[in-house]
Formats: C-alpha cells, structure tokens, sequence
C-alpha cells in the first residue's frame, strides 16, 4: 500500500465500512493511513484486522489507579473511555520509552521525574472493534509498564492535548483516581 487511495481500495476490497469515518469522533482513512505510514499500525487480511502495539501505564497512589474516564475530541465530539494512560507505540520503541513519552504527552510531566517500577514479561493481545474506525476489528498488542509519577492531583483533573492531526483528535483529557 504507497498511498490513501491505496488503503481505500483496500479497505473496499474487504467489505470495511468506511464511508462514516471523520466524523462523531471517529478518525478518517487519511489519518489511518499516516498510523500506517509512521509505523504505528499495520493490518492484516483474511478477515480485515488493524494491529496496534500499545503501551498500557499503571499509575497508583493510595490504592487507586490513574483512569482516563473520557476524552474531549477536537470536533466537540465526547469519547467514553474507562482505561489507564495508552500510547500507540512507534517502530523500535521500548514498552518502557512509550510510557514516559505517554506520560508526558498526555499527562505533561517531565519523564526524567518518573520511575518505571515494574513491566510484563511479555505483551498480551485484545481484539475489539475500535472507537475510532469502526467496522475495521483491532488487535492490540498490550505492553504494561508500571510507573511512579510524582506530582499529580489527587482529585479528578483533565489535561489539554497540544493541536494534533485535525479530525478525531484528542483536545482534553478527563482523568480520575479508581
């Protein structure tokens, strides 16, 4: 696949209903393709399957961990989320410098502030459909990380995201202690 058009062709070729993607917080075929081309997703055929390496961040103080409740996307659409901080992992990348680049984009503090405690052995594998493209099932490939990370509220707070790629992205974050 060397383009958007590409990956269209693809994607009809499968039977993954597309025609929706870019809207009510979903992310279009244009910004699949650039998960694509830097590396962050693949896909598979024979059914139609996105792949993603994640890296999955358990954050604790006082016996509750750090969950992402919700996102406020660029396009005023609201995400339901009920996870810890994640990250797309790019090519090369240890599960252990995705957590600190995901703490410190979504989260905004300084990695050299954070101490990596613990990480699996081995990355588990979860497959659902995807918030983002639906129609198009996803395997996520997750990496846990264990982290100390000083200096977060303690109550619920939210976290604004820098501008990113236009259409489903990302503009606050909404987290809370469970």
């Amino acid at each position: 696949m060397d383009s958007v058009d590409d990956l269209r062709e693809w994607l009809a070729a499968q039977g993954v209903p597309y025609g929706t993607w870019g809207r009510d917080g979903t992310k279009s075929v244009r910004r699949l393709w650039e998960e694509i081309a830097a590396g962050e997703t693949w896909l598979s055929s024979g059914p139609p399957l996105r792949e993603v390496a994640v890296v999955s961040v358990t954050i604790e103080t006082a016996g509750r961990r750090l969950t992402e409740v919700r996102q406020l996307m660029a396009d005023g659409a609201v995400r339901e989320r009920d996870s810890p901080p994640t990250e797309k992992m790019l090519p090369g990348e240890t599960p252990e410098a995705a957590a600190l680049r995901c703490i410190a984009e979504e989260l905004g503090v300084d990695p050299d502030t954070v101490t990596i405690t613990a990480r699996a052995p081995s990355p588990t594998v979860e497959q659902s459909d995807s918030p983002s493209y639906p129609g198009l099932p996803s395997r996520y490939h997750l990496h846990k990380v264990t982290a100390e990370v000083p200096g977060l509220p303690l109550t619920p707070f939210t976290t604004e995201e820098a501008p990113g790629h236009g259409d489903a992205a990302v503009r606050t974050h909404y987290w809370e202690w469970r």
